[in-house]
């Protein structure tokens, strides 16, 4: 899984030219990295061009959420009601997608608990 790889994924997910993408580079090479430290076996090509995809799909979700800037949802007008969907509600269901995808090879566990201790 290559940080060129990567980028260039990126870029067909998000939309964003090559020189727009570099804006991000930091965030991207950062999902990389959470990626291979959850990797803990060698992988095919295969597995390495979807996790390459996947990491691709997490920034854009990551980048999505960080550039909400809550603006207008939906405008109504007499009759007339135009509603935009969210980027980050969007990004996150491609990202819920992809996550089920890699499933086989890596773990994102993000369920959280409250547990009760015995004293």
């Amino acid at each position: 899984m290559s940080l060129h790889e990567i980028i260039e994924r990126f870029t067909l997910v998000s939309g964003f030219e090559m020189q727009e993408a570099s804006r991000y580079l930091t965030i991207i090479s950062d999902c990389a990295a959470l990626f291979e430290d959850k990797i803990s076996r060698a992988l095919t090509d295969s597995e390495s061009r979807r996790m390459a995809h996947a990491c691709a799909v997490y920034a854009y979700y990551r980048i999505s959420c960080m550039a909400r800037d809550g603006g207008l949802q939906s405008f109504k007008a007499g009759d007339v009601q135009i509603v935009t969907d969210d980027d980050c509600a969007a990004a996150r269901r491609l990202w819920e997608t992809e996550r089920t995808l890699i499933a086989d090879i890596i773990s994102f566990d993000d369920d959280f608990a409250f547990r009760s201790v015995d004293v």
